[in-house]
């Protein structure tokens, strides 16, 4: 016995699942049964939750010991001897799933739960769930907390077999005992005779059924109940979101449900929070992916029918799940781009100073997002500003390039914060060694800032603490007017390009309008993500800084394993390490990196990866397309390549349930910050 009884307790049964993918890949010996997804879905909401279940003997204990870490009351567990039931379980392409029993299927009846594996004290919770099991089992164990002292609210699921096992009178007697009846819909047919949710659900009140939920899939959920005579009905939609792995769905559901009863809430509403529960399990995979999902089982059960926020404001997403800010600032994206264009004279004084330098080159120079910013600028600025320019790393110029640039070189050094310790260190440097910095910057007090000798602005708000999106727009764009600024002070004949260029650039904020609206193509794209053991992104030219942003957004979001390389760097590395399956993700559009991109692709897909195409093309290959706007100069395409990759990482760590970066706590935080501030400075070789 326990000293805290439970709120919920959920009973029913344990299995080992050997799990066969499309791909063909297994995943053997996994954890599995109706207890565990009902309960974790149940805990979910902060509900103390208790698990009746017989144990075999080969259970895994190191899923065990995960439920009791998380809080989980494992006294019900009653070991036994023998094997716990075991399926295959195999999935088809196109999402069918067959359970084939590996033990012998007379097992799953001595496995099956009897009231006696209840703990003392367990008899009077507020709620009790009755999973699926045989029948009689569930009669007996519904009958036990019928008959316990201050008894609690029954919720009942039903098993796909009932029907072989008992008359549908006695199942309808059954659900009468219950108090809130949770088949699903085609096992409810079964029992009825007819597939019409509503017109069963009817004909159940009638019989003296209390109130029933008839799990309808993707159809949501219907609810009926009597009051006062009059009979209720209303249904509640599912939430639309990427399924990822449909087993469990109901069982969450019906612990989601269980533990809004136990918190007092009307059934429609218990209902909403079974839907969300729901959700927030088809979209990870995996019998214990709940213990990890409460952020986004919030955000879904703050949210409409369609998954998106409720426009009067209750969809926030709930305090600690920072996902909204940078669901904010991606939303930004074109209000940053239009204010970058407005903004653009604020490159004059800095172009009339380098100009008066007799300055011939530039050395682009950042780390983290600035250096993805000044690698997607490069090409632009050299074809545009009349100058020659190249991308250093920071730490790479102020330890190892710096000594040897010419005359005539001016460095412009990125650091959104202006509080980063190799940039600070490579302006540092730069100066020393006679060449002008300019500082580009959201923070023009910083002390990046007073290392320079002229700043350049990108100060834009942000909302909060999440990975870089609108921050590394601003940096780009900046880069891409300073660019047309010089161009223009050029005197190099060349008047037309550069009233294309301007022009090109005064379309970006509309056409990122347009990318920020349409989500949905990079949604789908990050359920394809989830789990994955890793995801490549590859890009050539100014998109291969585009590359290396998509993988970081994965590392600071997700917290799953990405890299960043060349387009052609994978033919001749990372092949021999993509699986079939495994996610590729090509930032592909138009220009001089195209074909060799269509060469990849076809590669990809002769080794069956899963590519995901970023392009202004649709894929000459089979791919998951994520549209770019087509019309743009390949130099332009960075500052909207990178909507879809922020969006990508958005969705996959709203997928995860993680929060950015994934501090262990506020100590790892600030020893990681000062590691990164810390503005050493080396002895250039």
């Amino acid at each position: 016995m326990t000293e805290t009884a439970p709120d919920v307790v959920v009973v029913g049964n344990l299995t080992i699942d050997d799990v066969v993918y499309p791909n063909g890949e297994t995943n053997m010996a996994a954890p599995g049964g109706n207890t565990i997804h009902a309960a974790t879905a149940a805990a979910l909401w902060g509900k103390r939750v208790g698990m009746v279940a017989r144990v075999g003997s080969d259970f895994p204990r190191s899923a065990l010991d995960r439920l009791e870490a998380a809080g989980l009351d494992l006294a019900g567990l009653t070991p036994i001897e023998g094997p716990t039931v075991r399926n295959w379980v195999i999935y088809e392409a196109d999402g069918r799933r067959d359970w084939i029993y590996r033990t012998p299927r007379e097992r799953r009846f001595e496995v099956a739960p009897q009231p006696e594996d209840c703990p003392e004290g367990w008899t009077t919770p507020p709620v009790a769930h009755v999973a699926a099991m045989p029948f009689h089992a569930a009669a007996r164990i519904v009958d036990s907390f019928r008959t316990s002292a201050n008894r609690p609210l029954i919720t009942l699921d039903t098993h796909e077999e009932w029907t072989d096992e008992a008359s549908r009178d006695e199942i309808v007697a059954l659900a009468c005992r219950a108090d809130v009846f949770v088949p699903s819909h085609g096992e409810l047919a079964a029992i009825v005779g007819y597939d019409d949710p509503e017109r069963s659900a009817k004909e159940l009140l009638d019989a003296g059924v209390s109130a029933i939920v008839v799990k309808c899939g993707e159809n949501g959920a219907v609810i009926a109940s009597r009051s006062d005579g009059e009979t209720r009905l209303t249904t509640t939609p599912a939430l639309q979101v990427p399924v990822i792995d449909m087993t469990g769905a109901g069982d969450a559901f019906c612990g989601g449900l269980a533990a809004g009863l136990a918190m007092g809430e009307v059934l429609t509403a218990a209902a909403r929070r079974g839907a969300a529960s729901a959700g927030a399990a088809i979209g990870a995979s995996g019998s214990l992916r709940l213990l990890s999902r409460k952020a986004v089982a919030e955000r879904l059960l703050a949210a409409d029918g369609d998954g998106r926020p409720s426009p009067n404001g209750n969809g926030a997403a709930p305090p600690g799940d920072d996902s909204d800010v940078m669901e904010r600032e991606i939303a930004t994206i074109p209000a940053v781009l239009r204010d970058r264009l407005e903004l653009a004279g604020a490159a004059q004084p800095v172009v009339d100073r380098l100009r008066e330098s007799g300055v011939h080159s530039l050395v682009l120079v950042g780390c983290g997002d600035s250096a993805f910013a000044c690698q997607a600028a490069e090409l632009a600025m050299n074809i545009h500003s009349g100058l020659r320019v190249r991308y250093q790393h920071a730490l790479d110029f102020a330890r190892y390039g710096v000594r040897y640039c010419s005359e005539g070189t001016a460095v412009v050094v990125l650091s959104f914060s202006g509080e980063t310790g190799r940039p600070i260190e490579a302006a540092r440097q730069a100066r020393t060694f006679g060449h002008p910095v300019v500082a580009l910057t959201g923070k023009p007090a910083s002390r990046l800032a007073q290392e320079a000798d002229l700043v350049l602005s990108a100060e834009i708000p942000t909302f909060g603490f999440s990975p870089g999106t609108s921050t590394y727009t601003a940096m780009l764009m900046t880069l891409l007017t300073l660019a047309a600024t010089l161009g223009e002070a050029a005197a190099n004949g060349n008047a037309s390009a550069t009233d294309s260029f301007r022009a090109d650039l005064q379309r970006l904020p509309d056409l990122a309008e347009q990318l920020v609206r349409a989500g949905e193509p990079a949604e789908a794209a990050a359920a394809r993500l989830v789990g994955a053991r890793f995801t490549a992104f590859l890009g050539a030219g100014p998109n291969e800084g585009s590359a290396s942003f998509g993988a970081a957004k994965l590392f600071e979001g997700a917290q799953q394993v990405a890299l960043a390389t060349n387009t052609e760097e994978w033919a001749h590395e990372h092949y021999f390490i993509t699986r079939p399956g495994e996610p590729v993700v090509l930032v592909a559009p138009t220009g001089a990196g195209y074909d060799r991109a269509v060469e990849i692709l076809e590669e990809l897909n002769y080794i069956d990866a899963e590519p995901i195409w970023i392009s202004d093309t649709a894929p000459p290959s089979p791919a998951l397309h994520l549209p770019l706007p087509p019309g743009l100069p390949e130099a332009l395409t960075p500052p909207l390549a990178s909507i879809p990759l922020s969006q990508l990482g958005l969705h996959l760590m709203r997928l995860g349930g993680k929060r950015s970066y994934n501090f262990r706590n506020e100590a790892a935080a600030e020893e990681h910050y000062a590691t990164i501030h810390r503005a050493t400075i080396g002895n250039p070789a």
